[in-house]
């Protein structure tokens, strides 16, 4: 894991709740969340084992594996990373910053749809890939990871150094995966407001950071958003 960290001008007010509560109830927050996931596991793994060495049997149980592994990751950040020197937590910023990260939860809830076994493998393979790609940019992103926009330090290396916001791009691809399942007439308005969500928070981060980090100009200048080369 590298970064490249530009010195920040903490002219952005932090206010909220005290930083060591907070990293300590998110840190408890993310603990509990691999916790449930866990309890969902065996009946994963005893479906995949029915069904012998089926990708698409499986590809979600190493999906699964790997949003454990996600949440524990994130639970050690949270004690680990340092005071941020800036931050944005009006009401606005920080419901949509909630609504973008867990409103994917909803999906279990939206009306299903059978999958022919040509979607069921790429339904599954999207999921896989999406899991993985979000535990190696999470990785790189390191003790500057947070959920609503705050600034610690500047990552440009990595999976930063192809897009400015790798970690959304790769939640979408697990997330387009997942709602291969759900009925299209819910899926596409579902994804459509998660994708405004989600733009309206890198509007919000890029903000902060171009107050912030006096080189960001010229890392957005160079680096595409979300799409290399295209956006």
């Amino acid at each position: 894991m590298s970064t490249v960290v530009d010195r920040p001008q903490p002219s952005v007010p932090l206010t909220g709740l005290s930083p060591h509560l907070g990293r300590t109830a998110g840190a408890v927050w993310f603990l509990l969340l691999a916790l449930l996931y866990a309890g969902g596991a065996p009946s994963l793994v005893r479906a995949a084992q029915g069904a012998g060495l089926s990708f698409a049997a499986w590809a979600p149980v190493v999906s699964r594996g790997c949003t454990m592994a996600f949440f524990v990751t994130l639970a050690w950040l949270m004690l680990a990373r340092p005071t941020a020197v800036a931050r944005r937590s009006n009401p606005v910023t920080l419901m949509i910053a909630l609504a973008g990260t867990y409103g994917v939860w909803l999906v279990a809830f939206l009306p299903q749809a059978p999958l022919p076994p040509s979607l069921t493998v790429l339904s599954a393979a999207m999921t896989l890939v999406g899991s993985a790609l979000i535990i190696y940019t999470v990785l790189h992103l390191g003790r500057s990871f947070s959920i609503a926009p705050q600034a610690r330090e500047l990552v440009t290396r990595g999976p930063y150094a192809l897009v400015r916001h790798p970690l959304y791009a790769a939640e979408e691809i697990a997330l387009v995966g997942v709602a291969m399942h759900v009925a299209w007439y819910a899926a596409l308005p579902f994804l459509a407001v998660h994708l405004a969500l989600q733009i309206k928070r890198m509007n919000y981060e890029e903000q902060l950071l171009r107050e912030v980090f006096p080189r960001y100009a010229a890392y957005a200048g160079r680096t595409a958003r979300w799409v290399p080369s295209l956006w």
